[in-house]
């Protein structure tokens, strides 16, 4: 079989399981906005990007084990497919990635997508470094500027647990830079709020260097499109600030008070029909009295004023 023809069935088969209502209704959408001056880079198809995305949700599940889309609303997940086409990015390409919670389903951009953002308004060159205890690292700042003076490190410094931060200089195109610093408390105040970071185990442990130069390039390509970028770009990128800076436990736990209490209905029992007593002989009354009146309770011994 020729290769356009695989490739033709290939194309048949995802458009038999993705929601092409769905995917139609958000291109739709996106012709509008580009009447209203959205672009998108040369190399990069939209359409594409969401169906390549759609098909990556229909295997996401959330924290609870279900999947996304059966979970989340159908309005956040137009809203995140949305947003991750009108900042150029693809979830095939690990650029962005869904995160479920509170009922809805985010766009969460990627230290690849910060930085596929910052090169397409500008970014020509973009280098990161640690900083370990026993460098010698100075800069100075220029109209609001950092600029770096001097970063020499001895091979000897180099060890996961002395460092003490990490920079990120940008080469834009027109020869200017753009420096980010960041100690290693601004740096694990960062992962901290990230989803699913454990302190002391996993990737952040085990690759200290490679996680505080992705943290510190994030930073600074994120300042980059804020400085640069059109205006749906950095709208887009605002609503995936706010994610990173989201409660993600708190949002579930809102969520599930809010679906599930009081869902249960408890039974109330039928009021049954009075039953007719027969009247006890007037002598009985008095005894029946009598039994009735509660014995006087035993006294209780006081405790002492020193208790």
């Amino acid at each position: 079989m020729a290769k356009q023809e695989v490739a033709t069935t290939a194309n048949q088969q995802a458009a038999l399981i993705v929601n092409n209502a769905l995917i139609d209704g958000l291109n739709a959408q996106l012709k509008q906005k580009q009447e209203y001056g959205l672009t998108f880079p040369a190399d990069y198809n939209p359409t594409n990007a969401l169906m390549g995305a759609y098909l990556i949700l229909k295997e996401t599940k959330d924290r609870n084990g279900k999947y996304v889309l059966e979970t989340c609303s159908q309005a956040s997940i137009a809203n995140s497919l949305m947003d991750m086409v009108t900042m150029g990015l693809s979830m095939q390409k690990r650029q962005c990635y869904p995160i479920a919670y509170g009922g809805k389903l985010q766009c969460q951009v990627s230290y690849h997508g910060h930085k596929a953002m910052a090169h397409r308004y500008g970014a020509k060159d973009i280098n990161a470094e640690v900083i370990y205890e026993g460098d010698t690292f100075k800069y100075h700042i220029e109209n609001g500027r950092k600029i770096l003076d001097e970063h020499t490190q001895d091979f000897e410094n180099i060890d996961l647990t002395k460092i003490k931060g990490a920079y990120c200089i940008v080469i834009l195109a027109d020869g200017s830079t753009y420096m980010e610093v960041m100690n290693i408390n601004q740096i694990k105040t960062a992962w901290k709020k990230g989803y699913g970071y454990k302190e002391n185990s996993g990737t952040h442990a085990e690759f200290t260097d490679m996680m505080v130069k992705k943290t510190v390039t994030s930073r600074a390509c994120k300042q980059i499109v804020q400085q640069y970028g059109d205006v749906f770009a950095i709208e887009a990128a605002d609503k995936a600030e706010d994610i990173d800076s989201a409660d993600v436990v708190a949002e579930d736990v809102a969520y599930d008070v809010q679906s599930y209490a009081n869902a249960q209905e408890f039974p109330v029992p039928e009021e049954s029909d009075p039953v007719e007593q027969d009247e006890a002989p007037a002598g009985e009354v008095g005894v029946q009295e009598q039994q009735a009146e509660p014995e006087p309770p035993s006294p209780q011994p006081q405790n002492p004023d020193w208790a």
